[in-house]
C-alpha cells in the first residue's frame, strides 16, 4: 500500500498515474511524426504505405475500443488498463528492432491497446472525481495529450537526427514499466466480473467493417478508385456495418447501446469527434513532407520537432482551459471558439507565404482549437453517460475519433502520392479547410441540446 502525501487524495493519485499513461502514449506517437522521410526512404516503400504508421495504431484502437470499454465496465478498469499496458510494452520493444515496414506496423498495431486506455481514464476520473471537480480533472487529462507530444516532438527530433528512430522507442521501454507498476498500485478495482456479457459477435462485426473501409482508401491511392478490390472492400464494410447494426438490436448484451448514442447529444458530439481528428490527423500525416520536402521548406528533420513543438504546448494549455470555461461559461461558448480556431489556423495557409513562422503559427491555432473542441466532447460523452456505462459511452466516442485518426493519414498519403507535392499540399489544406466549416456549421447542431 502506497502511504499518500499530505494535502493529495486518492484521485490526485489516479490522475496523475492516468495523465502519465497518456502522455507516455502521445510521446511515442510525437516522437516518430519526424521520421516519416526518413523510414520511407529507408525501406523503400511509398508515401500511401508511409501513411498506414500513424492510422495502424488507430485501426486497433477503432477496432478494440468498443470492446475494451464494455469490458472495463464488465470486468473492472485496473485489469483491463494494466493487460493494455503489457501488449502495449511489447508493442514498443518490437518496434525497436523492428527491420521491415511489416514487422514495423505489426508492432505499431500492438501499441494500439495504449490508446485503448484513453476511455477508460476518462470514465476513471469521472467516477473518482468529487462532481465538482470532474470538470477541471478531464481538462487536466486532456492536457497530457499536448504534454505527452511536446515532449515526444522535442526529445524525437534529436534523437531521429542523431541516433535513429528506432530508439524513440527503445527508450520508451523503461517508461512503459514504471507506470505499469505505479497503476497496480494505484488504480481502484471495480467490476462484475462476468465475461459471458461480452459481445464478440458485434466486436468482430464491427472489426471487418472498419478494417475494410480502411483498406478501400488504402487501394484507392494504389489502384485507383475504379479499381474492384476498391469497390468490394467498400461493399464488405457497408454489409458487415449493416449486420453489426441489426445484431446489436437483438442480442441482449450489445456492445454498443444504440439507443445511447441515438439520443442527443451523442449524434452531434460524435460527428464533431470524428471530424476534428480526421482533420488534424491529415495535418499531423502532412506537416513533416510540408518540412522537409523540397516542395515545402527543405528544412532537416529536427525542424520538424522545432517547428511544431508550439502547437504542442497550445495543446497542453488549452485542454485545462477548455474545462475552467465550460465550469464558468457552459459549452457554447468554448466550442465555437474552437471551431474558428480550426478554420483560422487552416485558412492563413493560403493568405501567406509559405515559411517556418507561418507553419508554427498554423499549427499553434489548429491544435489549440483541436483540445479545446475534444476536451469539451468528453466532458459531455461522460456526463451524459447512463450510470454504469461511461466506459462504454468515453470508448464510443474514443472509437470515432481513432477512425478519423486512422482515415486522416491515409487520405493525407493519398494525395501525397497522386499529387505532386507542391499541389498536394494545396489540395490537403483546402480539403481541411472546408471540414473546419463543416465543423464550424456543427456548433450550431449541439447548441440545441446543451447550454
Amino acid at each position: 500500500m502506497i502511504t499518500l502525501m499530505p494535502g493529495l487524495k486518492r484521485y490526485h493519485y489516479l490522475l496523475i498515474v492516468l495523465g502519465f499513461i497518456i502522455a507516455m502514449v502521445m510521446a511515442t506517437e510525437a516522437m516518430i511524426i519526424a521520421a516519416f522521410p526518413g523510414i520511407e526512404e529507408e525501406f523503400g516503400v511509398s508515401s500511401v504505405i508511409i501513411a498506414w504508421i500513424l492510422p495502424s495504431v488507430m485501426l486497433v484502437g477503432a477496432v478494440l475500443l468498443l470492446a475494451i470499454g464494455s469490458l472495463g465496465d464488465i470486468l473492472g478498469k485496473r485489469r483491463i488498463i494494466l493487460a493494455c499496458l503489457v501488449l502495449y510494452g511489447i508493442g514498443i520493444a518490437l518496434a525497436g528492432i523492428a527491420t521491415d515496414i511489416s514487422s514495423l506496423l505489426f508492432s505499431r498495431m500492438l501499441q494500439g491497446l495504449g490508446l485503448a486506455v484513453a476511455p477508460l481514464a476518462y470514465a476513471l476520473v469521472a467516477e473518482e472525481t468529487p462532481v465538482e471537480w470532474v470538470a477541471t480533472a478531464i481538462g487536466v487529462l486532456a492536457a497530457t495529450y499536448g504534454a505527452g507530444s511536446f515532449t515526444g516532438i522535442m526529445v524525437g527530433a534529436y534523437i531521429i537526427e542523431h541516433i535513429g528512430w528506432r530508439a524513440c522507442f527503445q527508450i520508451m521501454i523503461p517508461v512503459v514499466l514504471l507506470l505499469l507498476i505505479s497503476a497496480w498500485y494505484i488504480i481502484p478495482d471495480h467490476g462484475e466480473r462476468n465475461i459471458a456479457a461480452l459481445d464478440l459477435t458485434g466486436m468482430l462485426l464491427f472489426a471487418i467493417s472498419i478494417l475494410s473501409g480502411m483498406l478501400a482508401i488504402t487501394w484507392i491511392g494504389l489502384e485507383g478508385i475504379t479499381s474492384p478490390l476498391v469497390w468490394l472492400q467498400v461493399l464488405l464494410s457497408l454489409t458487415c456495418m449493416c449486420l453489426f447494426i441489426r445484431h446489436e438490436k437483438q442480442t441482449s448484451s450489445p456492445l454498443l447501446d444504440l439507443e445511447m448514442i441515438r439520443n442527443p447529444p451523442f449524434p452531434a458530439i460524435t460527428t464533431n469527434a470524428f471530424l476534428v481528428v480526421f482533420s488534424f490527423f491529415i495535418l499531423l500525416q502532412v506537416m513533416p513532407y510540408l518540412i522537409s520536402s523540397p516542395a515545402g521548406l527543405a528544412l532537416s528533420a529536427i525542424y520538424v520537432g522545432i517547428l511544431m513543438m508550439p502547437g504542442s504546448l497550445t495543446d497542453m494549455i488549452s485542454g485545462p482551459l477548455a474545462g475552467y470555461m465550460v465550469t464558468k461559461k457552459g459549452v457554447v461558448l468554448p466550442f465555437i471558439l474552437g471551431s474558428l480556431f480550426l478554420l483560422i489556423g487552416c485558412g492563413i495557409f493560403f493568405l501567406f507565404q509559405t515559411t517556418p513562422l507561418l507553419i508554427v503559427c498554423i499549427w499553434m491555432i489548429f491544435s489549440a482549437g483541436m483540445s479545446i473542441l475534444l476536451t469539451i466532447d468528453n466532458m459531455i460523452a461522460v456526463a451524459s453517460a447512463p450510470p454504469g456505462n461511461t466506459a462504454t459511452a468515453s470508448a464510443f466516442l474514443h472509437t470515432v475519433q481513432s477512425i478519423g485518426g486512422a482515415v486522416g493519414p491515409i487520405v493525407a498519403g493519398t494525395a501525397l502520392t497522386i499529387y505532386a507535392p507542391d499541389e498536394a499540399f494545396t489540395v490537403i489544406f483546402l480539403a481541411v479547410l472546408g471540414v473546419s466549416a463543416i465543423i464550424l456549421f456543427q456548433s450550431a447542431r449541439i447548441r440545441r441540446y446543451l447550454p
